[in-house]
């Protein structure tokens, strides 16, 4: 088991091709509602099998809660819930036991593991442990619009393709393109690179931007517990993302202080900034502004080009030409697990927060 988060933890267990995956979400006062339409719109947001352009392993990912509800409201104790794995074909990992994927864990897991590693299908390094982080995040998500707190994920760029569109404040609608970059244009040419990419046996990575809005100012720690460490711990819990950053994150190392500091001004009776270039986020503590932040994913590493390898029993060289099913364009289904992972840090962050009191964020007992 995996466990991360301070007031509001979660543990996630299983393995791509084993039985069963799964998570047990402790912290969670009793009545709180379980909304199960809310659940099954992200869930199916990273259902892979979605369009041509996903894997086509097909997956129900349908959530059992096993303990913590009563008549879809929490009873204070932890929340556990699994899916069933339905369509996983083994036969297709028999050759990765003695020659490691390049790009993937295999590798590493024969260093820590060794013969006892679980390589099937990734095993617990797979993309499809992000299920739970899903189903736990959007819990996440609906507790937070309590609090009148939106998270918007989306493509901004991709195969040379970058969106300038940053107006987007509908948590939906960014699936309402084929390739989740929010740009009619740029959609429909992001879509037909991937499908010349999926003939040529090869694939792309892509950077995903998420804003959080109405964030309430003073929330998180300096040092070792700040909004950006607490945000990057769990983003880098997704397989494949090699980066993060901050409002204008490495922008800022070519610009000049006069550029790059958000000067303050009253609107009403709260304080803004002019600009947004630390994404929200001053010392390590939100500051009323909306927080930003992009993150990195590489290019899938599952292809089906032919890779130099070695033996791992012969220690000769080899080579390897991946065969199965996986995605071409990961990046499209890590948008809904960025977004919910976003949400489950918020919600920790301000149920850690002492004055976090100052709000119902929880809002129990109505159903909504």
């Amino acid at each position: 088991m995996f466990t991360a988060g301070n007031r509001l933890k979660l543990t996630i267990f299983g393995s791509s091709h084993g039985p069963y995956i799964g998570g047990i979400l402790d912290g969670l006062p009793a009545g709180v509602n379980i909304d199960m339409d809310y659940i099954n719109k992200w869930l199916d947001r990273r259902r892979p099998g979605i369009n041509s352009i996903t894997t086509q392993r097909k997956e129900s990912d349908r959530i059992e809660f096993i303990s913590g509800l009563k008549e879809f409201y929490t009873d204070g104790s932890p929340l556990g819930f699994i899916f069933r794995n339905e369509d996983y074909i083994n036969k297709h990992y028999d050759y990765i036991r003695d020659n490691p994927r390049p790009g993937h864990a295999d590798i590493t897991m024969y260093y820590k593991y060794g013969e006892y590693r679980n390589y099937e299908g990734g095993g617990f390094f797979s993309g499809r442990m992000t299920l739970p982080l899903v189903a736990a995040g959007s819990i996440a998500m609906h507790i937070l619009k309590n609090i009148n707190i939106s998270i918007v994920s989306y493509i901004k760029s991709a195969g040379g393709f970058n969106i300038q569109n940053e107006n987007i404040s509908d948590e939906d609608y960014s699936y309402s393109f084929r390739t989740r970059m929010p740009d009619p244009d740029l959609d429909d040419k992001l879509y037909n690179k991937i499908l010349e990419i999926i003939k040529d046996g090869d694939s792309l990575g892509g950077i995903i931007k998420t804003i959080a809005y109405n964030i309430p100012p003073g929330i998180g720690e300096p040092f070792f517990d700040s909004v950006e460490g607490t945000i990057a711990h769990l983003m880098f819990s997704i397989p494949g993302l090699k980066g993060i950053e901050f409002g204008a994150g490495f922008k800022l190392g070519s610009m000049s202080g006069s550029q790059a500091n958000d000067t303050f001004y009253y609107d009403g009776d709260k304080i803004k900034t002019r600009t947004n270039n630390s994404g929200g986020i001053l010392g390590g503590i939100t500051n009323g502004m909306p927080l930003e932040f992009s993150v990195v994913m590489k290019p899938t590493s599952s292809i089906r080009k032919k890779q130099e390898t070695v033996n791992l029993k012969t220690h000769q060289p080899s080579e390897i030409q991946v065969i199965g099913r996986h995605d071409p364009f990961i990046t499209l289904r890590a948008v809904p697990v960025v977004q919910a992972l976003t949400g489950f840090a918020i919600l920790d962050l301000i149920m850690s927060d002492s004055s976090q009191k100052k709000w119902d964020i929880f809002n129990r007992g109505d159903g909504n």
